[in-house]
């Protein structure tokens, strides 16, 4: 490249950046004393689209990020069971309609603590059977968190700071002037609620038009776990379920997915540009660290503080010594360290040539953060004798000691398969521990692919998790 050729280039860059940062301070910047801000619709411009654009161009965000407070479900209640609609990350209306939802949950969170109000398990129930929108979570957030990740206007509220909430329902009125918003914790049975001045026609609009698209009267009905009394003890065993648990009258086809271990180029050499760039994303020097093979080929990366495996079946390990890899500057609160670790695990997802969001779910050492596998929109569940998620990392103070990953690519088949009905998968998950246990709660079931490891394919079948088991004598 000539130098003129260089300097255009160099000169083109100056000038879109130039707009760039210009155009960030007329959009997001009120230039007025009184609050009144003269740009303040022009996100509705075409020009706002091409400013999102340049800066994706020019910044790290791209499609590979993690959407870390999506729920992994949402249900629209329409006050008819044979009317509600169950809608996937995939799902076109999933989207617009999670957006508005977290418009209304930043509203919410940003008034004072003193508004939200304790009810009972009832009310919640209430809500649920009239037009509603269920937003269904695969871990628990605290109320920190949901503000930090909608950037909602805190007051510094300490009333709801010791709960933990995956369930979260949110209920219009039929002016469309007010929502109501209910967090449910079962684990401690603690419920809140709050009433907000909220405008939901728009919510109204997008559940409306998502219904008629997306069913039919009468085609699956779907129910919750409290409308049939599931929650509360049935059978010798006392089986139990979450109340919020969904039962389907029928299951739709799913497509069968295959797993593929991408580090591997053929059976017996390694993909070395992956390699490549994973070294890179853990900041280990291929010009400087030790590369050797464990026996059964695992290879292992060593460089100053830090170790790094990759074993022929995907699985990923990384130890740092010392204080661990740093991740931010900043004091390492959760919400900086999920942020942090989100451009790691993207960048080896990139890597890896996965296009789909990963999951956050649930981890009972707060120190752990844990991610799993989407495909279409449906959780895939890893259970192998190493991980039992996608990724499983530990991070503390912003920074990063331990990082595991199943590495994985999924491709979809044109085949499809059917999973179990319902009733069916239920009973022999109670069959299954009814054995040896006297006291079964079932947490979770939902549909899902199950990746034990081996590369092959999947077929779509009911996750379910049992929570609270008592084992019998």
């Amino acid at each position: 490249m000539n130098k003129e050729r260089f300097k255009s280039i160099l000169l083109g860059f100056l000038i879109i950046l130039n707009f760039v940062l210009g155009s960030r301070i007329l959009i997001e910047k009120k230039l007025w004393p009184t609050g009144y801000n003269f740009f303040s619709n022009i996100g509705n411009l075409r020009i706002s689209k091409l400013y999102e654009n340049i800066v994706s161009y020019f910044t790290d965000g791209n499609q590979y990020e993690i959407q870390v407070l999506n729920p992994e479900k949402i249900l629209l209640n329409t006050g008819d069971q044979t009317t509600r609609i169950s809608l996937s990350p995939n799902d076109n209306s999933f989207e617009e309609i999670m957006s508005e939802t977290n418009e209304i949950l930043k509203t919410a969170f940003s008034m004072p603590s003193e508004m939200f109000t304790e009810i009972d398990k009832e009310d919640l129930y209430s809500a649920l059977s009239v037009e509603s929108v269920y937003l269904s979570y695969a871990r628990k957030y605290s109320i920190n968190l949901f503000e930090e990740f909608l950037g909602a206007d805190t007051d510094g509220q300490t009333k709801l700071s010791e709960n933990e909430f995956a369930d979260i329902v949110i209920s219009y009125s039929a002016n469309g002037s007010k929502c109501n918003v209910y967090m449910a914790d079962f684990d401690t049975d603690n419920y809140y609620g709050i009433g907000i001045n909220y405008n939901s026609d728009k919510l109204r609009d997008l559940c409306d038009e998502s219904v008629k698209k997306n069913g039919s009267e009468g085609e699956n009905v779907i129910n919750y776990s409290f409308d049939l009394k599931f929650d509360q003890p049935f059978g010798s065993q006392k089986t139990t379920l979450n109340p919020l648990i969904q039962v389907y009258s029928t299951t739709s086809e799913m497509p069968v997915i295959k797993a593929v271990n991408p580090i591997m180029k053929d059976e017996e050499n390694v993909n070395e540009t992956i390699i490549d760039n994973i070294l890179n994303i853990f900041n280990i020097n291929a010009s400087t660290m030790r590369r050797y093979a464990e026996a059964g080929g695992t290879l292992v990366f060593v460089e100053n503080n830090a170790t790094l495996k990759i074993d022929k079946n995907g699985y990923l390990e990384y130890t740092a010594m010392d204080d661990g890899m740093e991740l931010s500057n900043a004091s390492g609160s959760e919400y900086s360290d999920i942020i942090n670790l989100n451009s790691i695990t993207s960048k080896i997802n990139k890597a890896l040539g996965n296009n789909e969001a990963m999951c956050l779910t649930q981890s009972d050492d707060k120190t752990i953060i844990n991610y799993d596998y989407m495909v279409t929109g449906t959780r895939v569940v890893i259970n192998t004798d190493n991980i039992s998620s996608g990724v499983s990392a530990k991070v503390e103070n912003g920074h990063l000691l331990s990082y595991k990953q199943l590495m994985r690519h999924y491709s979809i088949k044109s085949e499809t398969s059917s999973p179990s009905e319902f009733f069916e998968a239920l009973d022999n998950a109670i069959a299954r521990y009814s054995e040896f246990m006297n006291e079964i709660n079932i947490n979770k079931m939902f549909i899902g692919y199950n990746d034990n490891g081996i590369v092959g394919d999947k077929y779509a079948n009911w996750i379910v998790e049992v929570d609270n088991v008592i084992v019998g004598e």
